[in-house]
């Protein structure tokens, strides 16, 4: 299978799920924000529209960040 999620918490940015293939269950609201190939692009510091942080494909909450933020 292939492992084209890259996902990471809207509140701590964790990138432990950095390339795996199945959303962990214990992750809450997480939304699909950009294709596997568009978060691989490279992209430029003073890029208007893009930004070189957003290198993952869905946003959600992990477990820890559930507890602190409910």
């Amino acid at each position: 299978m292939a492992q084209e999620i890259r996902l990471a918490c809207m509140y701590c940015d964790t990138s432990e799920c950095d390339g795996i293939s199945l959303v962990p269950t214990d992750w809450t609201d997480v939304q699909s924000v950009q294709s596997y190939a568009a978060s691989c692009e490279e992209i430029a510091v003073d890029d208007p529209k893009r930004s070189p942080f957003e290198w993952y494909t869905h946003l959600g909450v992990c477990p820890a960040c559930q507890k602190i933020y409910g």
